[in-house]
């Protein structure tokens, strides 16, 4: 007869994965709350907005990248 790990430790696997969907969930949180809005004051047209939003451009594709790693990873 064999035994598993999870049999002798009293353990499922599901608390672990529900360590891990807490954990994805933590870094992603902390990844949103670093995104920033232009300043209100510096924008004073349409074009203004463009500009300040064309500025964070390379920001905002290191939060999209990061955010998909973490996805990816969650998944797999």
């Amino acid at each position: 007869m064999r035994t598993t790990y999870n049999q002798v430790a009293g353990q499922s696997v599901e608390r672990l994965a529900a360590l891990s969907d807490g954990v994805f969930a933590v870094a992603m949180t902390l990844l949103v709350l670093d995104l920033h809005a232009p300043a209100v004051e510096a924008i004073h047209s349409e074009q203004g907005l463009c500009n300040a939003l064309q500025a964070m451009g390379p920001r905002r594709l290191m939060f999209a990248m990061s955010f998909l790693t973490l996805g990816i990873f969650r998944v797999g």
